[in-house]
């Protein structure tokens, strides 16, 4: 009737119709008339009812025109990555020819069980993000913060984040039902599974595409394999240094896949000997080494600092290089590669770079190179560094003394010598004596640096009492509340990882950042267990049934040697690890000047940052501090691992320390290392603080107002995922920032330059290879236009090296061999000494644990 009622000349042909049919309706029996009239009526039925589809049709038509339906949105799943690359990530295709704008609350990403099971929304796409026609959106579904690399424009988890699992199933949802969906196979994941080419249909799993993120899906590009021609001599050595004391070949592989070497097929000699076979199944990587031991027979041990996988002679008899040689290399029994040199031992002689012509030596007065086995070639640098290595084992028989304390020495098999592991140094602003933590062993050592170098004592920390007043803790992560509660007969031990040094009233301080270690990394040692397993003697806990609840101290992590190296089994103290705190000890005695008690919980409680799921452990866990001086002020800036914060208080008057302020950015995860820059060596003239956050690969930078007060200024992630940014050193000179990144993405260890020449557009100037000198990178310095790395040996048992470069050109100016594991280095105050802390870590399997050491290295 509506549709009659808006067109006129539709309702008077229909009442025509009815018309006509009503007139043959009448009792007029005339067959020819009834048909006509039916005819007729059947006729102008057929009319009508063409008009009223032609009617009806126009009129949804200009319906249509009026108020068109959003044509079905052509978003689809395109790619998605479970692992590797260093983050989780969805990507989204608009396959339509037109942008497309997302409407709010409309969309999200999410996997199979966040979605069905467990009901979450999942990560919602704002409303106003744009995906252009054809083109990608990606999501960082683990992430908060955008990844290095990224899209300017992906969106992040945040706190909505989830993990890609192995075989999990990513989910495309809109208006809350499930528009695409896509599993891997179970047990798998994928480093990258998409749809090839993009938005067409998915490419097989077991081929993987080339992580692509945010731009079209590809298959990775064919690599040539390695062949006989791609595998040249590399390095010689006859008479090497007093850490490199063997001979050596080395054996290098110029291709871009790694070679694996047949039976029989390949031998090396020199001149007049047997040759050495290469054993059938050894593989070299590409771009790689490896390290032919000529004159050490299959079963011999390796020498010292010799590379772990170092090939010995299994050949008829063993040869040693010696003055005047010709070495050839064999393939099939056809010469592959030869080399010779003069009458004279070689330190080492080699082609520089790897694979390429060899160096210069017509005689023996021509610079060699230095000798690095398995690692690439690189000219000797010109500085000449005087290296003192000091150890512990004087201390030894002071052992019973110094547990009496406090001290702990508990590794196994180990004196106290070997169970030592500095930590952390720092220099009194005199350079006159150093301080390092002993953290593990819950102690400080002092040492000399006025005329000989020595180790004058080691300061027991003691215990900190978690039933005094002032130190309550929250010691579970399982009771759904953050409480703070004393309980007597539970203690922190101290452990100090980062220190820092100060002078007040002509007295030396040394203050604290109480982290706390567990030595859990052992493939045979177990140190941490919770307290829930434990026999408490209940006439030390006579609530032990209750204190045993995972809401009570159930799930606390203490110590299995509370008392001695050999476990407990009946506890009547329980020993934590950390002390959830800041200490102040007086640098001349080892007597507690103050401690911050639990109020570094309380502040990152206040900010909303505790955190409980690590209440259980070590709580917000204070890595690593520094000091720095804002007008009369000095004040301490304290970085909490797991609060993802710095902590800053003002230490002026050491009778009442106050706190000042949380630092906290949105993103930034596990702070490492934290930088002072005075306003004197500021480009901008204001105090800054840089923090390198381990976990998040990023700096960030704070910059200070006159009273201290500091405010966000930039931020720059690193390439590289977790670990590329752990700790960071500042040339005033050239403005420039330098980073070490051991990022887990990477091959090999490097140094990020920044230029904080504007610290609110932190910037990446060029990066610094670190693969010739050693394995990863633990600590950096800067003094006087030179820069200090401290790199742990491949195998981190074995000697550490400090490499020293200019600040300006970045040329390597000197290389040191120090002890095993150098944890941290910095230099005196005055410029005259580097120093490392040499933590000397066992092995995992406990097999061999080098000692513990202090180096001091002699610039000239």
């Amino acid at each position: 009737m509506k549709l009659i009622q808006q067109f006129p000349q539709l309702a008077a042909l229909a009442a025509v119709s009815l018309t006509l049919v009503a007139c043959g309706g009448d009792d007029n029996k005339s067959s020819s008339s009834a048909s006509s009239s039916s005819q007729l009526s059947s006729s102008v039925s057929s009319v009508a009812s063409s008009l009223v589809s032609s009617v009806a049709s126009s009129t949804a038509s200009s319906v249509a025109a009026s108020v068109a339906p959003t044509p079905a949105p052509q978003i689809v799943l395109n790619e998605m990555r479970s692992d590797g690359g260093g983050y989780d990530y969805i990507e989204l295709y608009n396959a339509a020819n037109a942008d497309y704008t997302f409407t709010a609350n409309e969309w999200a990403v999410n996997d199979i069980k966040g979605f069905a099971e467990d009901k979450v929304p999942g990560i919602v796409i704002p409303a106003g993000t744009v995906i252009s026609a054809k083109g990608f959106l990606l999501v960082a579904v683990d992430q908060s913060a955008v990844p290095f690399g990224a899209p300017a424009s992906t969106l992040i988890g945040g706190a909505a984040n989830f993990g890609l699992g192995k075989g999990d199933t990513a989910v495309l949802v809109y208006k809350n039902e499930i528009l695409d969906q896509k599993k891997w196979d179970d047990g798998t994941h994928i480093n990258s599974f998409g749809r090839l080419p993009d938005g067409a249909a998915w490419h097989v799993q077991t081929e993987a595409l080339e992580a692509t993120p945010g731009a079209s899906n590809k298959l990775p590009a064919v690599v040539a394999p390695a062949g006989p021609t791609d595998i040249v001599i590399n390095e010689i050595v006859s008479s090497g240094r007093p850490d490199i004391n063997f001979d050596y070949i080395e054996i290098y592989n110029k291709g871009e896949q790694p070679y694996t070497f047949a039976a029989g097929e390949w031998t090396l000699t020199d001149t007049g000997n047997k040759p050495m076979p290469i054993p059938a199944g050894t593989e070299i990587p590409a771009k790689g080494h490896i390290i032919l031991l000529t004159d050490l027979a299959v079963g011999a041990n390796l020498p010292a600092n010799a590379p772990a996988g170092a090939i010995l002679n299994g050949g008829t008899e063993t040869f040693g290089i010696g003055k005047k040689e010709t070495i050839t290399l064999f393939y099939k029994g056809e010469q592959r590669d030869q080399i010779s040199y003069g009458d004279f031992h070689v330190n080492s002689f080699g082609r520089l770079p790897d694979g390429g012509n060899w160096i210069d030596l017509a005689d023996a007065s021509k610079p060699q190179l230095y000798a690095s086995p398995a690692l690439k070639n690189f000219a000797t640098p010109a500085l000449n560094l005087t290296v003192t290595t000091l150890n512990f084992s004087s201390y030894n028989n002071q052992e019973t003394t110094l547990e009496a304390g406090g001290f702990r020495v508990f590794g196994l098999n180990a004196d106290l010598a070997k169970d030592v592991e500095p930590e952390y140094i720092a220099v009194a602003a005199d350079s006159k004596t150093a301080w390092v933590s002993l953290q593990e062993n819950n102690g400080l050592a002092r040492i000399n640096l006025n005329g000989t170098p020595a180790i004058t004592n080691i300061f027991p920390l003691g215990f900190k009492d978690y039933g005094a007043t002032g130190n309550e803790i929250d010691p579970s992560d399982k009771d759904s509340k953050i409480a703070f509660s004393e309980y007597p007969k539970v203690v922190g031990m101290y452990q100090p990882d980062g220190i820092a040094t100060f002078n007040e009233g002509g007295m030396d301080y040394v203050i604290t950042a109480n982290e706390g270690d567990v030595r859990d990394y052992y493939t045979n040692f177990v140190e941490g267990v919770k307290v829930s397993g434990l026999t408490l003697d209940e006439s030390d806990f006579p609530n032990a049934v209750e204190l045993k609840k995972d809401a009570q101290l159930g799930r606390l992590v203490v110590t299995q040697f509370a008392k001695s190296s050999t476990a407990e089994t009946l506890y009547s103290d329980l020993l934590s690890f950390g002390a959830r705190s800041f200490s102040i000890w007086n640098g001349t005695t080892g007597a507690q000047v103050f401690d911050s008690g639990k109020d570094l919980e309380v502040q990152a409680n206040t900010a909303n940052a505790y955190p409980d799921d690590r209440s259980d452990a070590k709580g917000v866990e204070p890595e690593n501090l520094t000091i720095g001086i804002i007008g009369s002020k000095r004040f301490v800036f304290v970085g909490l691992e797991r609060a993802d914060a710095v902590a800053v208080y003002d230490i002026t008057d050491m009778s009442n320390i106050t706190f000042k302020q949380f630092l906290k950015t949105t993103g930034d995860d596990a702070p490492e290392g934290i930088l002072f820059v005075s306003a004197t060596d500021s480009p901008s003239g204001n105090p800054l603080l840089v923090v390198s956050n381990e976990d998040s690969g990023n700096v960030t930078v704070y910059q200070s107002d006159a009273n201290g007060v500091f405010s966000f200024a930039s931020r720059l992630v690193l390439e590289g995922g977790a670990a590329a940014a752990e700790i960071s050193a500042y040339d005033p000179t050239t403005k420039r920032l330098f980073v070490l990144n051991n990022g887990t993405l990477l091959k090999n260890s490097r140094i990020e330059v920044l230029n904080l020449a504007d610290p609110t557009k932190l910037s990446l100037l060029t990066t610094i290879d670190l693969s010739p000198y050693a394995g990863g990178i633990n600590s950096v310095a800067v003094k006087n236009g030179k820069l200090a790395g401290a790199l742990q040996g491949v195998d981190k048992t074995q000697q550490g090296t400090v490499v020293v470069f200019d600040t300006s050109t970045y040329a390597l100016l000197g290389i040191a061999k120090v002890g095993a594991l150098p944890d941290m280095l910095t230099f005196s105050p005055d410029g005259k000494f580097i120093l490392t802390a040499d933590e000397g870590e066992a092995k995992d399997d406990y097999s061999y644990d080098p000692v513990g050491s202090v180096s001091i290295i002699a610039l000239p």
